[in-house]
C-alpha cells in the first residue's frame, strides 16, 4: 500500500508540474500574439491617417520600435562580450532609453489640435529620431561584420589544421611505415 500512496503522490506532482508548464506556456503566446496585434494595429493606424505630420510622427515611432526589436533580438542571440568592447546589454539599455523617450514625444506631436505645431515639433525631433535609428542600425551591423569575421577566423584555422593533417598523410603514405613520435 505504501508503494501505491507514493506512485500517485509522484504521478500527481509530475501532473502538477505539466500543467503550470503548459499555462506557463499558454500564457507565453498569448503575450506574443497580443504584442504582435499591437504592432500590426499601430502599423495599420499609421496606414491610415491622413498625411502630414501626424502620420509622419506614427511612422518615425513604428520606424524606431521596428529597430530596436530588432537590435534586442540580436543582442540576445549573439554570444555575451564577443561583439562589443562595450557590454552589449549596456548599449542596449542607453539605446532603448533613449528611444523610449522619442517616442514618449512622437506620442505627444501626435496629439497636437494644430498641424503647424505638429510640423514644427516633428522638425525638431526628427533628426534625433533618424540619429538613433541609424546608431542602432551601424550597432547591429557591426555586429554582423565581427562575427562574420570571427567566423571567418575559425575558418581559416580549421583550414590550416585540414592541410597539416593532408600533408601528414601524404608523408605517411610515402614513407610506407608507421609514424612515431
Amino acid at each position: 500500500m505504501p508503494g501505491v500512496t507514493k506512485a500517485l503522490l509522484f504521478i500527481t506532482l509530475v501532473v502538477v508540474v505539466l500543467g503550470v508548464l503548459l499555462i506557463w506556456l499558454a500564457l507565453r503566446l498569448v503575450r506574443r500574439a497580443l504584442a504582435h496585434g499591437r504592432r500590426r494595429a499601430a502599423e495599420l493606424r499609421s496606414r491610415f491617417l491622413p498625411p502630414g505630420p501626424r502620420r509622419d510622427a506614427a511612422a518615425l515611432r513604428q520606424q524606431l520600435a521596428a529597430e530596436l526589436r530588432s537590435t534586442k533580438q540580436m543582442l540576445h542571440t549573439v554570444p555575451s562580450g564577443r561583439i562589443f568592447q562595450a557590454d552589449a546589454a549596456a548599449v542596449l539599455a542607453e539605446a532603448a532609453g533613449i528611444a523610449a523617450q522619442l517616442d514618449h514625444e512622437l506620442a505627444m506631436i501626435e496629439t497636437f489640435p494644430d498641424r503647424a505645431q505638429q510640423r514644427a515639433a516633428l522638425d525638431a525631433i526628427t533628426p534625433q529620431v533618424t540619429k538613433l535609428i541609424e546608431s542602432i542600425y551601424s550597432a547591429r551591423h557591426t555586429m554582423l561584420r565581427t562575427a562574420a569575421m570571427d567566423r571567418d577566423r575559425g575558418l581559416s584555422g580549421l583550414t590550416d589544421t585540414v592541410a597539416n593533417e593532408a600533408t601528414s598523410l601524404r608523408n605517411y603514405e610515402q614513407t610506407g611505415r608507421d609514424l612515431t613520435i
